[in-house]
């Protein structure tokens, strides 16, 4: 069973970024008549696997057992949702553990990009926020604040469910009810507004030591529901998101050798969308690794993707779905995603239909509208030669 609560950490409040990611985490720590260490010898008795965490637009669960033990992971779920206990003690285990992760975080160049980048595009919108919080945000969190948010959050009408295995229907809705009935009617979100992208497309160097520096690179790009999702997706795989067959791959890696990879992916949200581009390289080489990326790129926008690279595309997206649905967590969590995404019961029906039907005017169309070069924001992190940045940016510290 997978499900999904619609509101994730853009809910949390400014002064206490990381409440989402931190109250998640408690679920399994104490719930109903168990504390921490009986709800966790719990599932390990009876062999259950049960997963919370939160991310952006969503909150998300799961639980998995065997046919035998269902009804008590079916309790304990329960119990988990409707009765956490958030004691105190578990509370600040759970915030030293969050510590240690942001602390992580703080090192990984990776992440110094995202934040930089997500800082840019989404600045003064509540997508900019962390979803571990900071260390002054995460000290700020009470018990009264996970209490708050667990009834506020937790609630039947932003619930998503979707189930795979050995269950009838009418014993699944019978242990929906159980688990999910008790639950608050209504969630309490604020509203989010969709993101104003920037204007002007700037590049940004946040200084680090070492050999290497780390490009992250993003334009807008279509919500899953825009009619050019399909043709998006196709060119995203003839540009960057077909691994060595890839244009970018092709001429960074395999032809110049400045990078062991180069890539790009759609990233579509709720209230924003985007194409997103990374790689790393030697110092000496970001110049020319970032000159061959916006030539590749321009060269892409100006004339399109070849019918065999179509073709190529199209085979790649149909044949990797069934992949996809190798377990019952994979189909369960595509099932879910299918309905955050309000694609339709019938979706996976007509799939591959849909990206069949794409014609080569399709894809030149929606290369026009989401893969001008000069729109791409640029942020590097390290010490790169050949590269001018518009603004230089200090790393998070903290």
């Amino acid at each position: 069973m997978h499900f999904a609560f619609r509101g994730g950490v853009e809910q949390d409040p400014a002064d206490k970024q990381g409440l989402a990611t931190l109250a998640m985490s408690l679920l399994t720590q104490g719930a109903g008549t168990y504390d921490a260490a009986a709800f966790q010898q719990e599932l390990a008795d009876h062999s259950i696997a049960m997963q919370f965490s939160a991310g952006r637009d969503e909150l998300e669960g799961s639980v998995k057992s065997l046919r035998e033990e269902r009804q008590t992971a079916f309790d304990l779920l329960h119990q988990a949702l409707t009765q956490p206990r958030f004691d105190q003690a578990e509370l600040e285990r759970a915030r030293a553990r969050q510590l240690t992760r942001l602390r992580f975080q703080l090192g990984d160049p990776d992440w110094q990009a995202r934040y930089a980048l997500l800082n840019r595009v989404f600045a003064d919108h509540p997508y900019d926020q962390r979803s571990q919080g900071s260390t002054k945000t995460l000290a700020a969190i009470t018990l009264d604040d996970l209490k708050n948010f667990a009834a506020q959050h937790l609630a039947r009408d932003n619930l998503i469910i979707a189930v795979a295995g050995d269950i009838s229907p009418d014993e699944l809705k019978t242990a929906l009810d159980q688990i999910f009935g008790d639950l608050p009617a209504q969630a309490k979100l604020a509203p989010i507004p969709d993101v104003v992208w920037p204007k002007d497309a700037i590049s940004i160097l946040i200084p680090r030591d070492g050999t290497q520096t780390s490009l992250l690179f993003a334009e807008p790009g279509p919500k899953r529901l825009d009619p050019d999702w399909y043709a998006t997706e196709i060119a995203n795989y003839v540009l960057g998101g077909g691994g060595f067959s890839s244009r970018l791959m092709q001429e960074v890696r395999d032809k110049n050798g400045l990078t062991y990879g180069i890539e790009t992916g759609l990233a579509p949200m709720q209230h924003a969308a985007m194409i997103v581009g990374q790689a790393a390289t030697d110092n000496p080489k970001t110049g020319k690794a970032w000159d061959i990326t916006q030539t590749v790129w321009r060269d892409f926008f100006n004339k399109g993707a070849t019918p065999d690279e179509i073709n190529a595309a199209k085979d790649y997206l149909t044949g990797s779905m069934p992949l996809t649905m190798t377990s019952t967590d994979a189909i369960a969590a595509m099932l879910v995603e299918i309905q955050i995404e309000r694609l339709g019961r019938d979706y996976l029906e007509k799939r591959d239909g849909f990206i069949r039907g794409v014609s080569a005017d399709d894809v030149m169309r929606a290369i026009k509208a989401w893969f001008d070069p000069a729109r791409l924001t640029l942020v590097m992190v390290g010490a790169p030669e050949g590269v001018t940045p518009a603004q230089t940016a200090e790393q998070v510290k903290e």
